[in-house]
Formats: C-alpha cells, sequence, structure tokens
C-alpha cells in the first residue's frame, strides 16, 4: 500500500483508499474473540472536518496487559520455541542502560568504512547479533513461555475424547471398507471392546444421537457389503459429535471471556471503591 503526507499531495489525492475515480470501503471491522477481554473501550472518530479522508478511523483502547499476555507469546510460538527470553525495558535503570551501551561498543569494533561497504543485509545479521549479546549479558529478562493450555470443563474434556475415540473407529472401518481382504481375528476382537464403548456412548449422548443407531454385535456380520453400511453409520455420528463439540467449545469459549471481563469490572469497580474511601478519609482528617 501506498501512504501520501498530507503536506506535501493536494487534497484531492489525500485517503489511504482513494486511487483515480474508484474509493475503496471498509463496512465491517473484524477483531479476533481473544481480544475481548481485553478491550476497555472503542469509539469512531469524525474525521470529515479534517478534509484529509472520507474513512473515520475505529479508535480502540486495550488493557496494557494485552502486551505481555498475547504479544510476547504469540512472537514465541512464531518462532516455534517453547520458551523465550524478553526484556524488561520498564525496569531498566540508567547504569544498566550506560554498561549496555559501554558493552556494545566493545562488541562493534569494526571500521566503519569496511561497514559501509557490506550489503544492507549483512550490517543488519551484524547488529542485531551483537545487540541481542549485550543486552543479554546486561539487561533485565525475564522467560516467556507458550506452552500453557486452557483448563477445560471436565464435560468438554470427556466430549473431546469421545471424538477423538469416534473418529479413531471409524478410521479402522475405514480401512476395511477399503481392503475388505484384511479381516481377520484381530478385527473382531478389537470390535469387541469398541462394541462396548461405542454403546456407551450412544446412551451418554442419547439427546445428539437422538435418531435409533443400532450396532452389529460382530464384526464379521458386516462383511456382507465390505462394511460400507457400518461406515456409513458411524460417519454420520462423527458428524454429530463434531457439531456437538463445536458448539460446546464456542460455549466455552464465551463463558470464558465473559468471566475474564466480569473479573476485570469486579477489580475495577474495587479499586475505584478504595480509592474513594482513602480519598473520603483523607479530605475528613
Amino acid at each position: 500500500m501506498r501512504t501520501a503526507s498530507p503536506l506535501i499531495y493536494p487534497v484531492p489525492y489525500l485517503g489511504t483508499y482513494h486511487h483515480l475515480d474508484t474509493i475503496t470501503r471498509i463496512d465491517f471491522v473484524w477483531s479476533c474473540p481473544l481480544l475481548r477481554q481485553y478491550m476497555l473501550t472503542a469509539s469512531i472518530f469524525d474525521a470529515h472536518d479534517l478534509h484529509i479522508s472520507d474513512h473515520n478511523p475505529i479508535i480502540t483502547y486495550f488493557d496494557a496487559s494485552l502486551l505481555s499476555d498475547a504479544i510476547k507469546s504469540a512472537r514465541a510460538r512464531q518462532l516455534g520455541r517453547n520458551t523465550r527470553r524478553v526484556f524488561k525495558y520498564d525496569s531498566i535503570s540508567t547504569d544498566q542502560w550506560t554498561a549496555f551501551a559501554d558493552n556494545l561498543d566493545k562488541l562493534c569494533p569494526i571500521d566503519p568504512l569496511v561497514f559501509d561497504a557490506w550489503p544492507l543485509n549483512q550490517k543488519c545479521e551484524y547488529l542485531h547479533s551483537r545487540i541481542i549479546k549485550a543486552a543479554n549479558s546486561t539487561l533485565p529478562s525475564v522467560t516467556v513461555g507458550n506452552t500453557y493450555i486452557p483448563k477445560k470443563p471436565k464435560d468438554l474434556e470427556s466430549l473431546c475424547q469421545s471424538y477423538r475415540f469416534l473418529s479413531k473407529v471409524a478410521k479402522t472401518i475405514r480401512s476395511l471398507h477399503k481392503t475388505p481382504t484384511s479381516y481377520s481375528v484381530h478385527y473382531e476382537t478389537k470390535w469387541f471392546s469398541y462394541y462396548i464403548r461405542l454403546n456407551n456412548l450412544l446412551f451418554f449422548y442419547k439427546n445428539t444421537f437422538v435418531t435409533p443407531i443400532t450396532l452389529p454385535s460382530f464384526l464379521r456380520d458386516e462383511r456382507i457389503d465390505d462394511f460400507a453400511n457400518l461406515l456409513q453409520t458411524l460417519e454420520n455420528m462423527t458428524l454429530l459429535l463434531r457439531s456437538l463439540l463445536l458448539l460446546k467449545e464456542k460455549e466455552f469459549q464465551a463463558s470464558s471471556i465473559q468471566a475474564k471481563i466480569d473479573a476485570q469490572n469486579d477489580n475495577f469497580t474495587n479499586d475505584i471503591s478504595t480509592f474513594i474511601e482513602s480519598a473520603l478519609s483523607r479530605t475528613r482528617r
């Protein structure tokens, strides 16, 4: 995208999305649901009077904890690492900055003329490696991990396990359907354990499997059509259970976000109450 400065270009060419006689608009702004828990407020800024664009910017304010909770971990995940060192710039003293600068000077003894002759990429790699080395030895830092897994409710975790099990059974029967000649007593033994758990699953999620489903007691009975009917039944069950799983996961995410927002609101209310009480007590004194 090419940007234009309002101090240089005439008014007709201003605006981010103006091009010739075409104006592109964004009618909807979508935000990641996980950002909702950090959002404090949002407002639409009226840019009409500024005559620089016909777009009204959306100004959104987020809690500062978003930076430490999301961006650092996301960066670590992007690099494919389990941990990442993050420097605590907000707690660096003047002496630490001075030590960092002095250490960096010692790590960059290259002649300026030689440095100027290098390609841009080589310059960046040289400076980056020495800046990180100097920072590691002098600046305070903290290790950020990306192995956090939200704890799910027991019923949702049980549903996940049931879905994985059902997918596993369907995969086994799908393999038999493709190569019916591979059937053996080994599959019959496996089906015996599958059969018990599948019936328990049908009973537990009977509100999902509203249509009566009857599974064969013996796998050999399904060889007549190369397991096609059994495979169709299992795939339908898998589809229904997946739909339920997606619904429950969406409900869990929404409730988790709402709980976080409620907790923040409660903390804000308590802090305000404490502040007012403190101010009133000082006024009385």
